[in-house]
């Protein structure tokens, strides 16, 4: 009788040991299809949007309740030419000014994150634009979704800092400002 409660003793605390790792556990998770990359921006005569719908990239991410209570890492990627503006001469002088010849994607990778409460973090990472590299804190929100978690953020940076100089348009009668937002919506689905 002894014997038989000390195995079933032993085989509970295997149970809950598992239980509790499969619950803490890092996931790594990829980028979805279709996520949504969009960089804003202002000039002489109006705002403007470009847009893109092609990245790809993982994350190391940990849940717990349904909640991510730790980031590991996170690493994205996205090719210059899939920013669409809708104005095919805007797209060619944006492409130009970000020398995407030389550099055809835009990526970045997570230095470190810290929870600035709730569901909000403040990812910092080294973000690279045109060759040039400079560190850049997002302010992200992550929620739940299906099996996979979904990923809104944005960013505001420089032209300048990453040593682009603005597009101008019309023999310089047209001016982009320096700065510009990057916003990200997408959705991470783990990988099996």
């Amino acid at each position: 009788m002894y014997k038989h409660l000390k195995l079933t003793l032993f085989f509970l605390l295997v149970l809950i040991t598992v239980h509790g790792v499969q619950v803490f556990a890092q996931q790594t998770y990829a980028v979805a299809p279709k996520p949504e990359m969009k960089v804003s921006g202002t000039s002489t005569i109006h705002d403007w949007d470009m847009v893109s719908e092609e990245a790809s990239g993982k994350a190391s991410i940990r849940l717990s309740a349904g909640k991510v209570t730790a980031i590991q890492s996170v690493e994205i990627i996205m090719p210059v030419k899939s920013l669409k503006s809708g104005k095919g001469p805007m797209d060619k002088n944006a492409y130009n000014a970000l020398k995407e010849a030389d550099h055809p994607e835009i990526t970045f990778k997570m230095l470190e994150a810290h929870q600035d409460g709730g569901s909000d973090w403040k990812v910092s990472g080294r973000l690279q634009i045109a060759g040039e590299t400079q560190t850049v804190p997002f302010m992200v929100q992550f929620s739940r979704e299906d099996e996979g978690i979904s990923l809104t953020g944005s960013a505001d940076v420089k032209l300048t800092d990453f040593k682009v100089d603005p597009p101008t348009a019309v023999f310089g009668t047209i001016k982009t400002g320096d700065e510009m937002t990057i916003s990200v919506k997408m959705k991470l689905n783990p990988i099996n």
